[in-house]
């Protein structure tokens, strides 16, 4: 599993469900004579690929803050190496969050409405600043890497309904990258299930590793029988192989499923361990198709109960 990501910078900025929604009003316009004329009177097409955008994430944990940005593929750009999409990559961050006038972390207020509201399961955030996402883990310039920004933060999903704001205008401080990747048009999706660990010592999640379109996001908390695992060990996401286990939606780590697995550390040497998954945060797969769907096209969606 790579952990790496190209070099790319600078575009305009655009939003997920506009920048598809961007796309196929275009697709439109190519099949009418006066939506032709308005869409030729528009700006110039955005380089490709994409890289500015608003890049809204997940928002999971009690004993630390961690997010997930929700990615997407759309379609290749002309030189075959690059997702046109500036919502290309896999990335879990470690976050603490902050009143922007007083400095002061509330990164509490998060953990409190979490802990008042046990049966919500999805929280997300929504960040202000548009940004291209590699910012955060390469910079042209060393030690200017973006470790700032201001957003928001939703109970539900901010894309669907129902959701409630709960922190309306908070600075995200990144403590950490946790996984970083950007989705590579040649890479093949691996044929066992596979996962990348984060969290704390006493709180920790497994995240879908997503690969490839058509594959799909997870994130769910496990426990792990009779091991203990330091913050040494979690400061980069752990790769987690279900062998026999297919890598599809519908095989995928569920609540009370028990299951064998092999633990890589960081040199990649295995360890057997016993994971003990709960109820799952968040799955999502239609978005992660070409082109992306934001409706529940699937049966595994709907029987997720996500929804909205």
């Amino acid at each position: 599993m790579g952990n790496s990501v190209r070099n790319i910078y600078g575009s305009p900025a655009i939003s997920r469900r506009h920048a598809f929604g961007l796309a196929s009003g275009l697709l439109l316009a190519a099949s009418g004579g006066t939506r032709l004329a308005i869409a030729q009177s528009g700006p110039e097409p955005e380089p490709c690929p994409r890289n500015i955008g608003t890049h809204n994430m997940m928002v999971v944990g009690v004993r630390s803050a961690f997010l997930s940005h929700l990615p997407m593929f759309e379609g290749l750009c002309a030189d075959k190496i690059h997702f046109e999409t500036e919502h290309r990559f896999q990335v879990i961050l470690e976050a603490t969050f902050s009143e922007p006038r007083t400095k002061r972390d509330i990164t509490e207020s998060y953990k409190k409405d979490r802990l008042q509201h046990p049966d919500t399961r999805m929280y997300t955030l929504h960040p202000k600043d548009e940004f291209a996402l590699a910012e955060i883990f390469l910079s042209p310039n060393p030690g200017k890497l973006r470790r700032t920004f201001r957003a928001q933060v939703f109970r539900g999903h901010l894309e669907r309904n129902p959701n409630d704001l709960i922190l309306p205008d908070i600075i995200v401080q990144i403590k950490r990258v946790i996984f970083k990747q950007e989705f590579n048009p040649k890479d093949n999706r691996p044929a066992q299930l596979e996962y990348i660990l984060f969290g704390t010592p006493d709180e920790l999640f497994l995240a879908h590793h997503i690969v490839a379109p058509g594959d799909f996001d997870q994130i769910l908390p496990v426990k792990i029988a009779d091991q203990k695992l330091s913050d040494a060990d979690l400061s980069q996401g752990l790769r987690i192989i279900v062998p026999g286990r297919p890598n599809t939606s519908s095989s995928r780590l569920q609540k009370d499923q028990d299951s064998t697995a092999q633990l890589l550390s960081i040199n990649g040497e295995p360890r057997n361990v016993t994971l003990q998954p709960a109820l799952e945060l968040y799955f999502e797969e239609s978005e992660l198709s070409i082109p992306p769907s934001f409706s529940c096209d699937t049966q595994e969606e709907r029987n997720a109960g996500f929804c909205g």
